[in-house]
């Protein structure tokens, strides 16, 4: 009977095991669902609506910065310049608006591409800088 016991003891603890699994990528498929928050709300809005979402209103500078940017601009993380720091946008700014846009859509050092918004749209983040620039002055 002992063995009996012991496998029915090994069956639990496996099930266990098997429902923790099932648990933890089960989180991670829904985190990665989760990116769909990269898209506005007004795409989503519009998607809802039964719009076509190539004909949605681009983001304003403010949210694109507020939802994707301030992350890393407010606080410097792996060297991003500081949002409203006058001296490192106008040395940026001074190679050129058309280089500064291209980095930011393209990515630069540890940035990347479009600074994680895979969703926005090259005019959005053309946008955010404008925004960032004109409040880093």
């Amino acid at each position: 009977m002992r063995n009996i016991f012991g496998a029915v003891t090994l069956v639990k603890s496996m099930t266990r095991c098997g429902v923790l699994s099932i648990i933890l990528v089960s989180s991670l498929l829904l985190t990665a669902c989760n990116s769909e928050d990269s898209l506005s709300n007004s795409e989503s809005i519009n998607t809802a609506n039964g719009s076509n979402p190539q004909s949605v209103v681009p983001l304003t500078g403010e949210s694109v910065y507020a939802s994707k940017c301030r992350a890393c601009h407010d606080y410097g993380v792996a060297g991003a310049p500081r949002y409203g720091n006058a001296e490192v946008w106008a040395q940026r700014s001074a190679k050129g608006l058309d280089v500064l846009y291209e980095n930011s859509i393209r990515g630069i050092r540890a940035m990347p591409a479009k600074g994680g918004c895979y969703a926005c749209s090259d005019q959005d983040i053309k946008t955010a800088v404008d925004y960032i620039l004109a409040n880093s002055q």
